[in-house]
């Protein structure tokens, strides 16, 4: 018996290894190693800072309202938040294109209508980009955008609101109307803050666009922070599309090269900025302006390239061109010592250029606060309207804003509260006094 036991051991254990010997065999012949095509070095995700959603990005910087013969207004973050959130609720429907030629004229008109209020942006919002904040019923959205969003809360039988959407661009007017409106949150969240807000004034021009701005002194804060640099090399990781082949040089004493065989990154080392090219994908061919904003988007967040609060500030659909402004406490940066925005040249088929600062603001460590008081805006305006150096009439905002300088020694930035004046698409800044001084051009 011992021995036929250990005999059919011996049989079993044949079968197995001829079962295991067929079963190798098998895998060789049929295995397809993974290095079989050579494929690029997959891209290490690199994420420097936050993402960001369109309604992020894509916010108003202004609201007035006029109820009988009184206007008030907001460019607080928190008041303009909650009208918006308020509105995400809501459905437009029957969004019709009413005019295209419609004159300055009719726009203040329809501003400074009873019951009205605006919510004002820094150029024109693509329809498909707003769909996503403010959903729309239809399916074949325009490309054509607003800068100005206007709501007459004049309520109709249906208790529908009218919207009215307007470019002061291109002077067009589309009208839609909003459905499932909660009527109490409306009238609680939106309506009732409005009497509150500061007083507002119209400043008017002859044949012109009005300027509204507020006819109270401000209270503002000087703010210094610490500058915070971001390695430019975490760029390089992220922009690159395979890192390791990058080479790096330095060229004279405050500028850096970062190059591959088709892109080139340079670094300002002096002014904390970087510039990003891929001539490959230099395109003449002008954007669809909501897929522009969609691409850049996408573009930034793919490297979490929002490294402090950037939000939509215009776009160029003919060069491919969009901008996104530093902004701070719902305030915008200007400067003239350095970079406070994100620009973008879209390519084909992606980005061509890529310019912004790779500073941050240590806004965990602020201090030093100097308050102090700002005139008002309508005081502003007047002080303009004296300054031969400024054509009033070709002014086409007036703001308030931080001055961003640096204390080079300390390696501090310091945002000073001003007032700012838009003329030829460019920032320009008053200086402190109110005098005017001379102006500068600011980025």
């Amino acid at each position: 018996m011992g021995l036929k036991y250990i005999e059919h051991i011996k049989s079993v254990s044949l079968t197995l290894l001829v079962i295991l010997s067929v079963t190798l065999t098998f895998t060789i012949w049929t295995f397809t190693p993974t290095h079989k095509t050579m494929e690029p070095a997959e891209i290490e995700n690199i994420s420097i800072a936050d993402s960001k959603r369109v309604d992020d990005v894509i916010k108003p910087y202004k609201m007035t309202a006029s109820l009988e013969d009184d206007m008030t207004g907001t460019v607080s973050p928190f008041d303009l938040d909650r009208v918006i959130n308020v509105m995400k609720g809501w459905e437009v429907r029957d969004l019709t294109l009413v005019k295209n030629n419609m004159s300055e004229t009719e726009i203040n008109e329809l501003v400074g209508k009873n019951k009205h209020y605006t919510l004002f942006f820094p150029d024109d919002v693509p329809f498909p980009v707003f769909d996503i904040i403010l959903p729309f019923s239809m399916t074949n959205i325009p490309q054509d955008g607003f800068d100005r969003l206007v709501v007459d809360w004049n309520r109709s039988e249906n208790g529908l609101l009218k919207l009215y959407f307007v470019s002061s661009k291109t002077n067009t007017l589309y009208t839609g109307i909003a459905g499932d409106i909660d009527n109490d949150l409306f009238t609680k969240k939106v309506v009732a803050p409005i009497t509150n807000f500061a007083k507002f004034t119209e400043v008017k021009r002859n044949q012109k666009l009005s300027l509204y701005v507020s006819k109270q002194d401000v209270e503002s804060i000087r703010y210094t922070y610490y500058l915070k640099e971001i390695d430019p090399n975490r760029f390089k990781d992220a922009l690159f599309n395979d890192p390791s082949l990058v080479r790096q040089s330095l060229v004279g004493s405050t500028n850096e090269e970062y190059s591959d065989d088709k892109s080139l990154m340079t670094v300002d080392l002096s002014n904390r900025t970087l510039r990003f090219v891929n001539p490959s994908a230099e395109t003449f061919v002008p954007a669809v302006p909501s897929k522009l904003v969609f691409d850049s988007l996408d573009y930034v967040n793919e490297h979490g390239g929002w490294t402090d609060e950037f939000r939509f500030a215009g776009l160029n659909a003919a060069n491919q061109q969009i901008d996104y402004q530093l902004y701070l406490l719902g305030q915008p940066v200007f400067s003239d010592e350095t970079s406070t925005k994100i620009t973008a040249y879209w390519g084909d088929p992606n980005i061509y250029r890529y310019l912004r600062p790779y500073y941050t603001l240590n806004l965990s460590l602020p201090f030093d606060p100097v308050i102090s008081t700002l005139p008002s805006g309508e005081k502003a305006s007047l002080v303009m309207k004296m300054v031969k150096e400024i054509d009033f009439n070709k002014v086409d905002e007036i703001t308030l804003g931080y001055y961003l300088t640096r204390d080079k020694s300390q390696n501090l930035l310091i945002l000073e509260p001003s007032w700012f004046y838009l003329s030829n698409n460019q920032w320009s800044r008053l200086s402190p006094d109110m005098l005017g001084g001379g102006k500068s051009g600011l980025e």
